[in-house]
């Protein structure tokens, strides 16, 4: 799939399971992780106990996204046109100065402007970025859809095949040496599930390959449990977990990567 295109079905997918009563709780649950003080960011984040029960990855993934920003950084906001609400109630809580550019295959659900300074309808897979434009890049809960079932964006047109390869690539080149890429997707056992992957090990490791040599990669993966919610995991503790286990509106397993580009990288 391109672009997060397919990100727009995610809410006719979760719509009955995300209402605004799941959107404050996620919200509510990323503050107080947020608050609880715990993290020295990317070498390291604990999460307060329990945290996020029974709430989807989303709780973690905007603690990591707040975690990354600083004040007036160049950000790309990778599949921002659906965005859940509480993603949108993080961008509008990130101290100023905000300069955000949100790019998807579609267009946005909501009042963009409000938001981001810029805004622009195009595959990730092929932008027209130029190189070393952004900071910071986030792509979050995005890459598990690229390259995957695409059928319902039939008007979507792509330079070539559109794969997560592709698009990691192409983020890393509009990255700027120094500048980080934070990508967040679900984990666990290998799944195929049509329009979006839970990845395994293998197939992330696969992945992050060809750009091992750019910068330096620090990789945090997380676990959802009946008992404590989400809380830091190892890989290989979440190798049997299939993407629905927990049935909390989500995935059961998250793998959240912060490439830091190497200063010397062109």
């Amino acid at each position: 799939m391109g672009l997060v295109e397919a990100v727009a079905r995610i809410p006719a997918f979760i719509g009955s399971l995300v209402g605004e009563d799941l959107q404050r709780s996620i919200t509510r649950e990323y503050h107080r992780a947020l608050q609880s003080g715990w993290h020295h960011f990317p070498a390291f984040v604990r999460l307060p106990n329990p945290c996020g029960l029974g709430l989807p990855e989303r709780v973690v993934e905007l603690l990591l996204a707040r975690l990354s920003y600083a004040p007036g950084a160049r950000v790309l906001d990778v599949g921002y046109a659906n965005s859940m609400i509480c993603h949108r109630d993080l961008i509008r809580s990130l101290p100023a100065p905000r300069n955000l550019t949100g790019i998807d295959m579609a267009d946005a659900v909501f009042d963009a402007g409000e938001l981001y300074s810029e805004t622009v309808r195009g595959d990730i897979c092929d932008t027209e970025f130029p190189d070393d434009a952004f900071d910071l890049v986030w792509c979050i809960s995005s890459l598990e859809h690229i390259g995957m079932d695409n059928s319902g964006y039939a008007g979507a047109s792509f330079a070539g095949a559109p794969t997560a390869e592709r698009a990691l690539a192409e983020m890393m080149r509009i990255t700027r040496p120094g500048g980080s890429l934070l990508v967040t997707v679900p984990f666990g056992a290998y799944e195929n599930h049509g329009w979006f992957r839970n990845f395994d090990e293998e197939t992330l490791d696969a992945l992050l390959e060809p750009v091992r040599l750019q910068g330096s990669i620090h990789e945090l993966y997380f676990g959802h449990s009946h008992v404590a919610g989400w809380s830091r995991a190892d890989a290989h503790e979440l190798a049997g977990t299939g993407y629905l286990d927990q049935g909390n509106a989500g995935a059961a397993g998250l793998a959240a990567l912060l490439i830091e580009k190497d200063s010397g990288w062109q």
